[in-house]
This record gives C-alpha cells, structure tokens and sequence, in this order.
C-alpha cells in the first residue's frame, strides 16, 4: 500500500546534475515503506531526463515504486507538479 508520494520535478538541470542526483538518492534512501516516487520532466532538452532515469533505475531499491513522466512541452513549475500529482497512487 502506498501511503506518500513523492513528486521531483525536473527541467534542464545538468548545469547542476551532482545536487540533482544527490537529492533523488536521498528519497531513494528513504527508511520508509510504501511510498513512491513520481520524477515529471518538463520537456527537458539538455540530457537531464535521461542521466535522472538511468541513476534512479540503477539505484531504486525494490521496495520503492518509481514513476517517470515526460511532457511535451514546460508547464512552467505548477503544471508539472499537477501532472505528478495526478499520476500519484490513489491510494
């Protein structure tokens, strides 16, 4: 059962891809079960999108439910937050 979701939103961050990696293993280290993690990208067009999915599935640990959206266009930070949260657990 999932009981939090966590939304991370991204958008062309590989001028600062070491903090943005850090902060997402953070959440992957979590001592908490049942939650996920939502990773939206705002139509990323620096590479960002793909290093953040390659480190989460390498370091995801089996417990923690992971899901990746990429829009089609910047919803500025709003927008893309919604996004994560309609694609949350509805449980």
């Amino acid at each position: 059962m999932i009981r939090a979701s966590l939304v991370w939103l991204n958008y062309n961050s590989m001028g600062f891809i070491d903090v943005v990696l850090e902060s997402l293993g953070s959440f992957l280290s979590l001592d908490f079960d049942g939650y996920e993690l939502i990773v939206v990208d705002n139509a990323s067009n620096d590479g960002s999108f793909e290093v953040i999915k390659k480190h989460v599935e390498e370091h995801r640990p089996s417990n923690v439910r992971v899901k990746f959206i990429r829009n089609d266009r910047n919803l500025g930070y709003a927008g893309g937050m919604n996004v994560g949260w309609d694609a949350r657990d509805p449980d």
